[in-house]
């Protein structure tokens, strides 16, 4: 199979590609909830895509709207705060490797934070997982932040990492210290139990 070199990892060609566009945004329509899945008509799921595609649409406009040069400079402003984070170019040296990790999307003005014991399969886990269905909307369909599992590969254009064993502890600490503007976390940081308390403390945003 062929696979595109990114991050110094190998990535599986898709044959939708391996940016977000509005055609590969549903690429398959799959239920986290097979409960969801047993109830939904073809109208429901019909209404559902028009949802999900507008939602989308709002995002896009959201993200055109932005300053891609405010966006570097609260970037920069960030990683001088917590100079702890450094840019890396090639993920195989961190296979294994815990601690904090920030994917920045420059096209789109955004970036996504987030914690694990072994940030190289988890940032290739947010390249190549299918969202589901119904986990596309976290609130409503006109103020839902975009999944940073719905972008994909090449989207990502750089990382920073904090290496630590002590994960989660300060997530949610990093997440309100980056300008929620340019920010993809659509729940607060820290362990949460379930979906139940990750909708309690979900973040939602004005798409206009």
């Amino acid at each position: 199979m062929p696979y595109t070199k990114h991050f110094g990892v190998n990535v599986l060609e898709k044959k939708s590609g391996l940016r977000l566009t509005r055609e590969n945004y549903i690429e398959k329509i799959c239920f986290k909830s097979p409960y969801l899945k047993n109830q939904c008509t073809d109208s429901v799921i019909q209404e559902g895509t028009e949802d999900r595609l507008y939602n989308f649409d709002k995002n896009m406009k959201y993200f055109r709207s932005l300053s891609k040069e405010k966006f570097n400079k609260e970037l920069k402003r960030f990683v001088g705060k917590n100079i702890i984070f450094k840019e890396i170019t090639d993920l195989t040296s961190l296979k294994g490797k815990s601690g904090y990790y920030i994917m920045v999307l420059d096209e789109y003005a955004q970036a996504y934070i987030g914690t694990t014991r072994d940030i190289k399969l988890r940032i290739q886990q947010h390249w190549s997982m299918q969202m589901y269905f119904d986990r596309m909307i976290f609130g409503g369909k006109e103020n839902s932040i975009l999944s940073i599992n719905s972008f994909r590969a090449l989207d990502t254009t750089r990382i920073f990492v904090y290496l630590t064993p002590d994960t989660f502890g300060i997530e949610d600490k990093l997440i309100n210290q980056f300008n929620h503007k340019y920010l993809l976390n659509r729940t607060r940081g820290g362990l949460l139990s379930g979906l139940w308390e990750a909708i309690a403390n979900g973040k939602t945003r004005d798409l206009g």
